[in-house]
């Protein structure tokens, strides 16, 4: 006696072959092809010039409309713009107070650039803002010139 087949063996014998369930590493060498070219450009560390951030830039930007192009403050800046060349001043903050005071602003006149930018770009430009006040040698010495 013959039993009566399921729907599935019967739609299984009307089309004259059996069907498969997808293989769970079918799509795996095309995964793997995606990973790779990803890696290798997508996600690959830029090497040369587009990898610092550059601080004269972000300051030039942001930063000389008030402070100047070289830190000594612009001439139309609001009164109380502070030179950032000054090492009198300069050596009392830490990288930390400038880091704050780039990000929370000091009112009257400092805005806020906390939003604007990321950690990364903010402790480039500390340093660079560090660095306007670093002495510098005399000009026309040579490097390694004793002062």
């Amino acid at each position: 006696m013959l039993r009566p087949r399921s729907g599935r063996s019967r739609l299984l014998a009307a089309h004259g072959r059996r069907r498969h369930a997808p293989s769970p590493i079918g799509g795996l060498p095309i995964l793997a092809a995606f990973a790779l070219a990803v890696g290798l450009t997508g996600c690959k560390e830029p090497t040369g010039p587009e990898r610092e951030i550059s601080g004269a830039r972000l300051f030039s930007q942001n930063c000389a409309r008030c402070h100047g192009a070289d830190g000594k403050g612009a001439a139309d800046a609001p009164a109380g713009t502070r030179d950032l060349t000054d090492p009198g001043h300069m050596s009392m903050l830490t990288d930390q107070q400038i880091k704050r005071v780039i990000q929370m602003g000091k009112p009257p006149n400092m805005p806020a650039f906390g939003r604007q930018f990321a950690e990364p770009s903010i402790k480039v430009l500390v340093a660079f803002v560090r660095d306007l006040s670093a002495p510098r040698p005399p000009a026309g010495a040579a490097e390694g010139d004793a002062p």
